[in-house]
């Protein structure tokens, strides 16, 4: 097998196109090659750049081919996961079924442990039910939300599949997304996701692998306590019943804050930064313009990235999960409170683009005490919750620069769902998050045209962009319990799909094989 890379094809060709370039290349014909990367270059002309693994040898290709290709062919081959049961693992209890508890699941039973997992929200058909419900009526029901359920709250997100980690092992990740029903582009493609409609689905799938290997859901059911035997957790403790494992799994959401209290009475947590601001709502293909100077569905999703970082501010300002063709949601967990997200579907042929647009915070705003961001972010979530009256608080861009409320729409709509009102987003965080995320929109403006437009619209609030509070481990394991392991978002050791569901991996992997301590 052989990879060749940097191989340039205009937008608007096809896969013939891509084998017929990749025969002149090499001056070959009767070959197999599948696509291991794509990405897409707007600098000269809008291109797509591929890397290709062909069914080939480098002995096959003529000498002064290889010497030409000298910097874009190889010998390739695929690496593909080996991990033993060294230590013997007959069980494991895990609490939390997003991406790190999933994906710690199947590792471990397709190892032969007998896994158990416990979460406190409903399976996802019955989830997507409650959503609904709360998207038609406002009625919340605080243990099946977009925060609590099977798969977490990235089943109802963009389902990006995005990391900044290189570590070879996402590789599997992806391969075990298809092989329970995701799109084989997600394999190849710069910036791949599934999108909240196929995601659900998935998950599904792989449930029922997990149960086929001997693995036993619990839904509704809340994790409450430890019991302790010599310096040892030796139950979990739920509403419903006790659990006996060899290990213990954490895998918590980061919007799980009964539990983080129950947990700071074992000394097991520490404050972290975060951030917090609005969601960005602008027409999807003034983005598209923005990006690529014109509109074609042959074109990938026209996405951004945006930092920004001044010295004369406190906070520095960025753009968070941005939702192509996407909607805002409800992301709210405790009635009475308010607090929104991004989501889209596979297609993201939605008529707004958004993103959350955030300002990094520390202890300097929410004080001090392992759980004084926690309480923080309470707090501006039921002032979000009052200034709309249950519904959603909306400006435009340009009346929060001024200070206004707005009084009619202009050419964006807000896709929140109930409703929203109109109101003036100023009167919600502390001044210096407004004047930082003021100048931001204004440097972003001159990186993404008409970012800052006088119609896009805020919502707020965003807050949930990582947990306010990290579990303090060492080797996967905390050092007060070393069979206790808090893994992904809500530990404070990842923020997405599949950083997560590489935490969970990593720690299944050390459970397997790595130091026995249990």
């Amino acid at each position: 097998m052989i990879i060749l890379r940097n191989i340039k094809i205009p937008y608007d060709k096809d896969q013939k196109f891509l084998r017929e370039k990749i025969e002149k290349e090499i001056n070959k014909k009767n070959f197999d090659f599948k696509i291991h990367k794509k990405s897409f270059d707007a600098r000269k002309g809008l291109n797509f750049v591929y890397q290709v693994v062909i069914d080939l040898d480098l002995d096959d290709i003529d000498a002064k081919i290889k010497k030409r290709l000298k910097n874009n062919l190889a010998a390739f081959e695929e690496e593909k996961l080996q991990v033993e049961n060294k230590n013997k693992i007959e069980s494991a209890v895990i609490v939390g079924t997003g991406p790190a508890g999933l994906f710690a699941a199947y590792l471990l039973a397709k190892k032969g442990a007998k896994v158990t997992l416990i979460e406190r929200g409903k399976a996802v058909d019955e989830r997507v039910e409650d959503i609904d419900q709360l998207h038609k009526t406002g009625s919340l029901n605080e243990e099946s939300n977009v925060q609590f359920g099977e798969g977490g709250a990235g089943t109802f997100s963009d389902g990006k599949l995005t990391s900044r980690s290189k570590d070879k092992r996402m590789g599997q990740i992806f391969d075990i997304f298809v092989d329970h029903g995701a799109p084989e582009d997600i394999l190849y493609e710069q910036k791949p996701h599934i999108g909240t409609d196929i995601l659900r689905d998935v998950i599904k799938n792989m449930r029922k692998e997990i149960e086929s290997l001997g693995g036993v859901y619990h839904f509704s059911e809340k994790f409450l306590d430890f019991e302790l035997d010599d310096g040892k957790i030796s139950k979990i403790i739920t509403d419903k019943y006790k659990y006996q494992a060899d290990a213990y799994i954490l895998a918590l959401g980061n919007s799980a804050r009964d539990t983080f209290r129950t947990l700071d009475k074992y000394d097991l947590l520490e404050s972290k930064p975060f951030a917090v601001g609005f969601r960005i709502e602008h027409l999807r293909r003034d983005i598209e313009l923005a990006q690529f100077g014109m509109t074609s569905d042959k074109l990938p999703a026209a996405t951004y990235q945006l930092n920004v970082t001044d010295k004369d501010f406190d906070h520095s300002v960025y753009t968070f999960c941005m939702c192509p063709g996407g909607y805002v949601v409800n992301s709210s967990s405790i009635e009475g409170q308010l607090c929104v997200n991004g989501m889209s579907y596979h297609d993201r042929d939605g008529d707004n683009s958004n993103s959350a647009v955030v300002a990094s915070i520390d202890e300097k705003i929410y004080g001090q005490g392992n759980l004084a961001g926690m309480d923080f972010q309470n707090k501006i979530e039921k002032k979000a919750f009052d200034l709309g009256g249950g519904k959603a608080p909306v400006q435009r861009l340009r009346d929060f620069m001024d200070g206004r409320v707005t009084e009619k729409l202009g050419e964006v709509s807000p896709t929140f769902i109930p409703g929203y009102v109109f109101a003036d987003l100023n009167q919600i965080y502390p001044e210096s998050i407004n004047r930082a995320i003021k100048n931001a929109l204004k440097v972003m403006d001159k990186r993404v045209k008409g970012f800052a437009s006088d119609d896009a619209f805020l919502t707020g609030v965003e807050t949930r962009t990582s947990a306010p509070i990290r579990i303090k481990r060492s080797d996967y394991r905390t050092e007060k319990f070393q069979n206790l392991y808090p893994i992904g978002e809500g530990a404070g050791y990842s923020g997405g799909i599949i950083s997560s569901a590489l935490d969970g991996i990593k720690c299944a992997i050390e459970i397997l094989e790595g130091d026995k301590k249990c």
